[in-house]
């Protein structure tokens, strides 16, 4: 037994050492969530053997005498044993899924179905049963084509489905500033003028705050490079980095009262920062998805063209994507702050301006800097500034 558990492990090493050494390099390397997983005959040799080895450990383990007290532990081995089999299996038909490597830590081999929309049609819609989908960001400015169509709901009839948008119970007018930079040229990691655009941006917005702010990045390389030029500046508050994988620095933002947290990834949804801790979100860029992601270029292959698919897929996700970011700034009703956004192609005269400022809550919006000032001086009390 301890023979096949060496093996099974070596060859889940190779497969990850094989699908590893086979992801396309791109210049958008840094903002990948997802790696495209080339799956053919090798990796189904390297899926066969895990298979085939689980099999055995399974007999083996189920064939031994043990005392009592050891049942459960067998029990739980073999579970975990029949659930690699099972894996091993499934991508083997790697034809029928969307493959791909999921990052940092231990490398992740994920899938789902590419008729994931047929499967949930014919499993849950197509029953006639009552069922309700809620999230506060399942539409793009109240439009719910988008999701409809990866689901499989647009294949309901009219009649079975009724579909509703609700705004925000919160006061935006009153406690929120959306302030739009007009002096950060077009987004563009490899230009320096633009990195140094972006890092005087945001010294000065958060210098408005007071510190208490996030700098949000769709590139991890942008970020890192931002933050070498304002540490080198001396802020006069704590800086904190979230990197890959990272979680303990959230702690310390929250922790450090008026700090900065420069971070990607998950920032953007589900992180719950309630109070002043957080009352500046900077939205350095846009976040459109990053060329070569496994399930955009396979979904991408679904329309008749380029600007089909910009339309029905991109700018949807996209401003699902920013609704998210932008919440987390106004968590309870009692919640004041400001959100910035630095893309140039939200400006005055930016072409997706328009759909931003439609798929956000209505609040007063600014590119003047003492605005924000005065409205972090009157919303705020007297201990947020110390």
């Amino acid at each position: 037994m301890k023979k096949l558990a060496r093996q099974l492990a070596g060859q889940s090493r190779k497969l990850f050492k094989l699908l590893n050494k086979r992801i396309p390099k791109t210049d958008t390397d840094d903002e990948a969530e997802r790696y495209t997983a080339v799956m053919d005959d090798r990796t189904a040799h390297r899926l066969r053997a895990i298979h085939n080895i689980a099999d055995e450990l399974i007999a083996a383990l189920s064939g031994l005498a043990l005392l009592v007290r050891y049942e459960s532990r067998r029990a739980q081995i073999l579970r975990e044993l029949e659930s690699i089999k099972g894996l091993a299996a499934a991508f083997q038909k790697h034809d029928d899924l969307i493959c791909w490597l999921e990052k940092p830590g231990e490398t992740l081999l994920r899938a789902i179905p590419k008729n994931l929309n047929d499967m949930l049609y014919r499993d849950l819609w197509a029953n006639g049963l009552p069922i309700v989908l809620t999230s506060g960001t399942l539409s793009a400015a109240g439009d719910f084509t988008r999701i409809k169509k990866s689901m499989g709901l647009d294949r309901l009839p009219d009649y079975r489905l009724v579909e509703t948008s609700k705004p925000s119970p919160f006061d935006f007018r009153k406690n929120k500033l959306l302030f739009i930079s007009e002096n950060v040229p077009f987004p563009d990691q490899r230009n320096r003028d633009y990195i140094l655009a972006v890092a005087t941006e945001v010294e000065e917005l958060v210098i408005a705050s007071h510190g208490h702010a996030a700098v949000l990045f769709t590139s991890y390389k942008a970020m890192d490079m931002v933050w070498e030029l304002l540490e080198q500046r001396g802020l006069p508050f704590p800086l904190f980095r979230l990197g890959k994988g990272g979680v303990r620095e959230i702690e310390h933002f929250k922790q450090s009262g008026n700090g900065i947290l420069f971070a990607s990834g998950a920032m953007w949804e589900g992180i719950d920062i309630p109070g002043d801790a957080l009352s500046m979100l900077i939205i350095v860029k846009l976040p459109f998805a990053v060329p070569g992601d496994p399930i955009s270029e396979y979904e991408r292959t679904k329309y008749k063209d380029m600007d089909e698919y910009k339309n029905c897929v991109i700018v949807p996700e996209c401003m699902i994507k920013t609704k998210q970011g932008d919440g987390r700034v106004i968590r309870t009703e009692k919640d004041t702050g400001v959100v910035a956004f630095l893309d140039y192609r939200v400006r005055e005269d930016g072409p997706f301006r328009g759909r931003l400022l439609h798929a956000l809550p209505v609040c007063r919006v600014t590119d003047n800097i003492e605005d924000v000032r005065n409205f972090i001086l009157i919303t705020k009390g007297p201990d947020y500034f110390m």
